[in-house]
């Protein structure tokens, strides 16, 4: 990993996206529902290609040991988690006849470590 780069090496191709790697579950469903079809697209699109190889990656360590350009990786993976239901199910970022997304705050999500991005 360089000085400068906000993911390992070898995963830089996914800079673009690196606005999705939000630290918190809602975080990333707040992401998901400011972007449009299209952006949501091209990340599922990416993570698909390259979510394998980050899961083999991320693999090699205990999840808390995970931080820095690891942890953003990390965090793209759990975003194509709630991406997916965009481009799987909804075909819409913003689908009608559901829950609310802002009165939807999960209980992991408010300790105090999960708000700050920590690691595990």
């Amino acid at each position: 990993m360089t000085s400068t780069s906000q993911l390992p090496d070898h995963f830089a191709d996914l800079a673009p996206f690196l606005e999705w790697a939000q630290p918190t579950e809602v975080g990333r469903n707040a992401k998901r529902w400011r972007s449009s079809l299209e952006e949501s697209q091209r990340f599922y699109d990416a993570m698909l290609e390259r979510g394998p190889a980050a899961l083999e990656y991320l693999g090699g360590f205990a999840l808390d040991a995970i931080s820095g350009p690891d942890r953003s990786l990390l965090n793209l993976c759990l975003a194509l988690a709630e991406c997916s239901a965009t481009i799987e199910m909804y075909e819409n970022p913003q689908p009608k006849y559901v829950f609310p997304i802002e009165r939807f705050v999960p209980v992991h999500d408010t300790w105090d470590a999960a708000n700050r991005g920590a690691t595990l």
